[in-house]
């Protein structure tokens, strides 16, 4: 009789052990997987008509509007709404992502002697500040990038007079599928055009300076 509520007592404890571990496991969440995106562009080439400037600039780390300042890959649903792509993420906020882009074209146009980024100790004569007001889908399916450029002359005591120009670029380019490949693809060409559009002014602008 002994032996047998001892063997009573193993299977219960068992059941209980199976009980406890069933719930336990039964309640875990469903793991997924993050996919990260990045912009993927070659760099614009310098037009014909560019000439190298014996200057320094620096790109200052863009600023960024609030609803855009995440990781997230923001999609434009309707008016007052956004959404997100369900586990697909930038792989850096998009004001360092864009930042670092800009600073990489200007370095590879050649157009300036030196090219500084905001964390080096550098000191140049031109800073380049940004603000990002839009970086997403839109509604009717565009990759859309929208950033307000400052270009600065320190040089010049005026802080009126340091603004060499100030200009709001807004570039879009089309989502071959409705999916964050698709916007990655989609803003990796509005902003090689952005870039392409925004290296081409300052030459103009700075060419235009030096003539005087």
């Amino acid at each position: 009789m002994k032996i047998r509520k001892k063997e009573i007592g193993y299977f219960v404890l068992i059941f209980v052990c199976a009980a406890i571990l069933t719930g336990c496991f039964g309640r875990a969440k469903t793991s997924f997987v993050m996919d990260q995106y990045t912009l993927d562009y070659t760099s614009p080439k310098a037009g014909p008509d560019q000439r190298a400037i014996e200057e320094l600039i620096t790109v200052e780390r863009f600023a960024v509007a609030s609803q855009f300042n995440s990781t997230s890959m923001m999609i434009r649903t309707g008016q007052y709404r956004f959404d997100t792509y369900d586990y697909s993420r930038w792989h850096v906020n998009p004001a360092d992502m864009i930042t670092g882009f800009v600073l990489r074209d200007i370095t590879r146009s050649g157009m300036f002697k030196g090219t500084y980024s905001y964390y080096d100790t550098g000191l140049s004569r031109y800073t380049l500040e940004g603000y990002i007001d839009e970086f997403g889908e839109t509604t009717d399916g565009k990759a859309l990038v929208s950033i307000r450029i400052t270009l600065l002359d320190t040089s010049r005591k005026n802080p009126i007079e340091q603004i060499v120009f100030q200009k709001q670029y807004v570039h879009s380019a089309p989502i071959g599928d409705r999916s964050a490949n698709g916007l990655a693809a989609g803003l990796s060409q509005a902003t090689k055009d952005l870039s392409a559009r925004l290296i081409a002014d300052i030459g103009l602008a700075l060419n235009a300076t030096a003539a005087k």
